[in-house]
């Protein structure tokens, strides 16, 4: 037990004098460590603190070159001033002297302006002691002769203008109309308010006569129309102004005729037959009109309207055939426009459509024509250009300018309307009569339907510049008065002749 205690005591010993050794040998080799960094870190200042120097020598220097280079430029600029304050003193120095010399022009010029005007004053009375009339009046009178010929002049130019400028449409339009016209045309049917019904013998007149006026009476009366028996041979006269009245009565006649059998009961049954297939004849037509202008969205109770423009005349004119030629010219001109054809196409052709009604109801067929076009659901545009075909209201649109002018191309066609030879003379009358109204027309002369006009100019009373104002006074009368469908074409003629007889 006491071996024991004495190798614990020993190995004890052993491990304390282990441990102070190496704590000694430990701090002897720090020490020698930290010695060798305070000689390195000494080494790293004396480096540091040596390239110091050196960059602050190096910027001191390159700081004084600066400093000499800008002392420099302000010696250059200084210089530079110095030298333009010594031009500017010369120049001031130059237009003191050009000042002098100027006050002295001006001096000298005032001097000739105040001479000037007395002798100008001195001259003016001593011209108008010349010619007896004072500056005023000499004013006057130079105002006037130039006034005279500037607006000869401007009436000069302006007819010019006018004439180019006529000449230019007039080809720019022609060209969209015959063009119009050249692709659409049509028939023309002369149709009166009378019908006629070939007889194969006189002795068929006593037939539709029947037994004291029976057969006669009977016809008239459930057909609403006249039939007129004269002296004419083999003929009978159907008279009516209601179309389709007088077509019934006439097919009744015809077919009555075929079954040789004129009876009161057979008028009344055929005369009813008849009714019924002018009714569907009516919307067969009018649907065969809306196929050929490719119209497909109007109305049944419109389209039947346009059936029945089939038995409807106006001055001679088929209207139907004259609604049709009416929308085709008008899309056409639409369509060279780049406007909307197809709704110029249909309010061409509507634009007639009072004409179906106006003689079961009483008004005008424009009136009647727009209140079935609003009733049956037409476009405002379309309504606009039946209204205001015949100038009754403004045209609103474009489309109802060239409705308007379709109109008037398809009835001024030669042959398409039958108007009366009294007609033509009362238009032809009244057209001399205005013109022979004017001041400063002594005779006035109508061609070709009024659409040629010559008029004879006064030449004492009148000057070639009056020319002009004559012309557009008479053009406005004319248009305000007399309707001659067509372009019309007013000459001027002033001419002065001297006739000396002697012995």
């Amino acid at each position: 037990m006491g071996t024991i205690i004495g190798l614990v005591i020993i190995s004890v010993a052993f491990i304390i004098a282990l441990t102070s050794l190496l704590y000694i040998l430990f701090s002897r080799s720090q020490k020698v460590l930290n010695a060798k960094k305070i000689k390195e870190a000494k080494l790293e200042r004396k480096k540091i603190l040596s390239e110091t120097y050196r960059e602050i020598n190096e910027q001191k220097k390159s700081f004084e070159e600066n400093l000499k280079f800008e002392k420099n430029k302000l010696e250059i600029a200084k210089q530079n001033i110095e030298n333009e304050n010594k031009l500017l003193a010369k120049e001031r120095a130059i237009i003191q002297k050009q000042q002098e010399s100027l006050d002295i022009k001006n001096t000298d010029l005032d001097k000739r302006i105040n001479d000037f005007s007395i002798k100008r004053e001195e001259l003016i009375e001593r011209l108008e002691v010349i010619s007896n009339m004072t500056s005023f009046q000499a004013k006057e009178e130079l105002m006037k002769n130039v006034e005279s010929k500037i607006q000869y002049e401007i009436v000069s130019q302006i007819k010019q203008a006018e004439n180019l400028a006529h000449s230019r449409s007039k080809e720019i339009s022609n060209n969209i109309i015959l063009s119009a016209m050249e692709r659409f045309t049509t028939d023309i049917v002369n149709e009166k308010t009378t019908n006629l019904v070939k007889l194969p013998n006189d002795e068929i007149k006593g037939w539709i006569i029947g037994k004291d006026g029976r057969n006669l009476k009977t016809f008239e009366q459930l057909a609403g129309v006249e039939i007129i028996i004269d002296d004419t041979p083999e003929v009978v006269t159907i008279s009516s102004f209601n179309p389709i009245r007088r077509e019934i009565a006439t097919k009744t006649l015809e077919k009555l005729l075929i079954d040789k059998r004129i009876q009161p009961i057979k008028i009344e049954k055929e005369l009813k037959n008849q009714q019924i297939l002018i009714d569907e004849t009516i919307l067969e037509t009018g649907y065969e009109v809306m196929d050929e202008l490719n119209i497909h969205d109007m109305d049944k109770e419109l389209v039947r309207l346009v059936g029945k423009l089939k038995y409807r005349t106006s001055y001679g004119q088929n209207v139907l055939l004259h609604s049709i030629e009416v929308a085709k010219i008008a899309s056409a001109i639409a369509a060279e426009l780049g406007l909307n054809s197809k709704l110029a196409l249909r309010a061409g052709l509507l634009h007639d459509i009072g004409k179906a009604i106006d003689f079961e109801k009483t008004g005008s067929h424009v009136f009647l024509g727009v209140e079935a076009a609003r009733k049956y659901g037409e476009e405002e545009i379309i309504i606009n250009s039946i209204e205001a075909h015949h100038e009754d209201v403004p045209k609103e649109s474009e489309i109802a300018i060239i409705v308007a002018i379709a109109d008037t191309i398809s009835a001024s066609k030669p042959g398409a309307r039958n108007n009366s030879i009294e007609d033509f003379i009362v238009r032809m009358k009244e057209i001399e009569k205005i013109g022979n109204s004017i001041p400063g027309i002594a005779k006035t002369y109508a061609f070709q339907a009024g659409r040629q006009i010559r008029v004879i100019v006064d030449p004492v009373t009148t000057d070639d510049k009056d020319l002009v104002g004559i012309l557009e006074k008479l053009k406005n009368d004319l248009k305000n008065s007399v309707i001659i469908p067509g372009e019309i074409t007013i000459t001027a003629i002033r001419e002065k002749r001297e006739i000396l007889v002697f012995n």
